[in-house]
């Protein structure tokens, strides 16, 4: 139920333009070895796919892992033209009129490489293609 109810909030945040301002809890030190160790394997991946650009359609949270939750709350994507890697399965998340439990990997504008953005902040192209242009992880 908590989560669901954070992950309501946070989608509300991405509307309204203010997700992740204040809301990142501070991440314990197995959250913080889990990412490292999943971002490790997740880098020698990226550097086998090609980068792919489509348009996002919202500045947006990045995640060190394929979930919308606070503890793992990484940077920011800001909307417009970006790279991405690879997609991959992993949480459930509802947000601008779609559903979906694929993220893409990318890079982020805050520097942090390796991370995850869901995919229902794609464009309207990028949503009808993305299956197409980029790999499975």
């Amino acid at each position: 139920m908590t989560g669901r109810l954070l992950g309501g909030l946070l989608a509300a945040g991405l509307v309204m333009g203010t997700a992740g301002t204040g809301h990142a809890a501070p991440a314990d030190s197995r959250t913080a070895a889990a990412a490292s160790v999943q971002t490790s394997a997740t880098a020698a991946k990226a550097a086998t796919y090609p980068q792919v650009y489509l348009n996002t359609v919202v500045n947006q949270w990045t995640h060190w892992a394929p979930d919308y939750y606070d503890s793992t709350h990484a940077g920011w994507l800001y909307a417009g033209s970006n790279y991405f890697y690879c997609i991959k399965e992993g949480v459930y998340y509802s947000d601008n009129g779609r559903r979906s439990r694929y993220w893409l990997l990318t890079d982020d504008d805050s520097g942090n490489r390796n991370v995850y953005v869901s995919e229902v902040y794609l464009d309207q192209w990028g949503w009808d293609n993305v299956y197409s242009l980029l790999d499975y992880c």
